[in-house]
This record gives C-alpha cells, sequence and structure tokens, in this order.
C-alpha cells in the first residue's frame, strides 16, 4: 500500500525529487519504493530518461487505477467525517450571493434549527463538492454541470441600479438611450456570466456610445459601494439588489429590465445522499426563495 502511495505521487508529478518532497521521505527512499513495486509486478514502470520520466503503458494504467481508487477512499472518508460531525451543514456560494442575499436570511433557518451548526463557505464555485465536504452549493448559469444535481432556485434579471442621490436634481430619465449622457460604472468581465453595458444597451437597440468616461471595478461589492455613494449607474442583477431596492438605498433610474438566461441553482453531489440537516437546509432554502420570487417578482 505503501508503494502504491508513493507510484501516485510519482506518476502524478513525473519526478521523482518533488514527490518525496510532498511525502517527506528522502529522492532515495521514493527510488527504492518504486523499484520494489516494480519487481513485484515483473514489468518497468516508469522510462527513465535524461532528467525527465515518462510513464510505461502499465504504467499508465496502474496510474489510473490507483488514483481512482485512492480518490474513493478519499470521498468515503469525507462522508464518513460528514456523519460523525452530526448536525453540521456547509454550505458554498459565491461571495456577492452570500452578502446581498443569504447572509439577511440565514438567521431564520438558525432560529428554526438550533441544532444545526451552519458552515458557509463564500468562495469561486468548487469542481468537486464532495471532495472538499461540501454538502450544499449555490451556482449562477444554466444549471447544466456534471457530477451535480442541480434545482433551480431564482430567476434573474438584469437593470439600471443608482443611489436616490445620484439623480437629485437631475431631468428624469426616459430610457435606454438616456443612459449614454450618465456616469456609467462597470464590471470588467471576469466572468462570462456578468452582462456588460455595451451587451446590455444593444439588447435595446442602442448603440454603446456614452458622453461621459465611466469607472471600471473588478470586484462587484466595490461596484456597489460606488453606486450606493452616488458616483454613478451600475447594471445589477434583480436579485441581489432586491433588498437594497426594498430599503430605498438604491433605485432604478429606469424600468427597461433585460431577463437573464441564467439563474441560481441550488446544487448538490450525485456521489452521496444528503445527512437530514443538509436536507432540512435544502427545503428552507427553496421555500425562501419561492416566497422572495412570489412577493417580489423582479
Amino acid at each position: 500500500m505503501n508503494s502504491l502511495v508513493v507510484f501516485e505521487a510519482a506518476a502524478r508529478y513525473k519526478n521523482f525529487t518533488r514527490a518525496a518532497a510532498e511525502l517527506g521521505v528522502t529522492q532515495a527512499a521514493v527510488s527504492r519504493q518504486i523499484q520494489t513495486l516494480e519487481a513485484h509486478l515483473g514489468a518497468p514502470l516508469f522510462q527513465r530518461q535524461h532528467r525527465a520520466l515518462s510513464l510505461t503503458r502499465e504504467g499508465q494504467r496502474l496510474q489510473q487505477a490507483v488514483t481512482m481508487g485512492l480518490e474513493h477512499i478519499a470521498n468515503t472518508v469525507v462522508d464518513l467525517k460528514r456523519v460523525r460531525r452530526g448536525a453540521e451543514v456547509t454550505v458554498s456560494t459565491s461571495v456577492t450571493f452570500a452578502n446581498y442575499w443569504l447572509i439577511s436570511r440565514v438567521a431564520k433557518f438558525r432560529a428554526a434549527n438550533p441544532d444545526v451548526e451552519l458552515r458557509l463557505v463564500a468562495s469561486a464555485p468548487v469542481s468537486d463538492l464532495a471532495s472538499a465536504g461540501i454538502d450544499l452549493a449555490v451556482r449562477y448559469g444554466k444549471g447544466r454541470w456534471e457530477g451535480v444535481v442541480a434545482e433551480h432556485l431564482l430567476d434573474n434579471e438584469i437593470f439600471p441600479l443608482c443611489s436616490p442621490g445620484y439623480l437629485r436634481g437631475r431631468p428624469p430619465l426616459a430610457g435606454p438611450r438616456d443612459l449614454l449622457e450618465e456616469t456609467l460604472l462597470h464590471l470588467v468581465e471576469f466572468d462570462y456570466n456578468w452582462v456588460s453595458w455595451e451587451a446590455w444597451l444593444r439588447a435595446f437597440g442602442v448603440d454603446y456610445a456614452p458622453v461621459k468616461p465611466g469607472l471600471q471595478f473588478d470586484n462587484y461589492l466595490i461596484l456597489i459601494q460606488a453606486v450606493l455613494d452616488g458616483q454613478g449607474i451600475a447594471l445589477g442583477g434583480g436579485r441581489l439588489a432586491g433588498d437594497f431596492i426594498a430599503r430605498g438605498t438604491l433605485v432604478r433610474p429606469i424600468q427597461a429590465t433585460l431577463r437573464s438566461e441564467r439563474s441560481f441553482y441550488l446544487v448538490r453531489s450525485t456521489e452521496s445522499p444528503l445527512s437530514p440537516p443538509a436536507g432540512r437546509f435544502r427545503e428552507w432554502i427553496m421555500a425562501e426563495a419561492r416566497s422572495v420570487s412570489e412577493l417580489a417578482p423582479v
């Protein structure tokens, strides 16, 4: 078994020295383990070239089998640890969804489920939920991701937003074309899900030709803060801006709305069933999303 673990690291790196560093042993120890394994199998696993290693056909077959086996063991360990943790639920979302939608509502779940320890992970999308120990995740897109069950959570619409102070003393805006004379705030397109001002205006038959220079941001939270400070007009997702609009801290300068092709989805791994506490969180967030859609459609 030890030789297989050493082989997996050596095959992954194609380098005995780097494998040794990862495993905390000497390069000579790695070499001995590989030699022992090759002698046991009666076949070479590596082609040794000048300052380079490559896998033989037998090595490639063994690497695939060992990698699959170790991943299965790791996933099983995660599942067993999840059972031992008891009533702990780990939920992954984007930073923006956590900040502008989930945090203001999650107190309801905690009040109704005081026995559940909730762990929120605000991060970029995780490709392997099971290995990361994540029970549920909220993702934005078209709902087509491999290895997960995706349930529709919330639709989304994109429209301009600004602070009441920005509009104070200005003539009313009649439609999308009037936005070209305003200060437009942009989110640099780091995410293919994001709708740019150019694309949004084009959907309403308006060529992007602003009169004033705008401001660019690479972070949605900073963009929204600039809008709150009255620095200009930005595009925002209706679901993430809903609480701001309800409080009156943000307003819509025009009513033109672009319905997004993408939505928010609640996803979970296909590799293991939800624990009872995670099932309770799923039921709660799905019900919360339905109530928000019914009370404040956007």
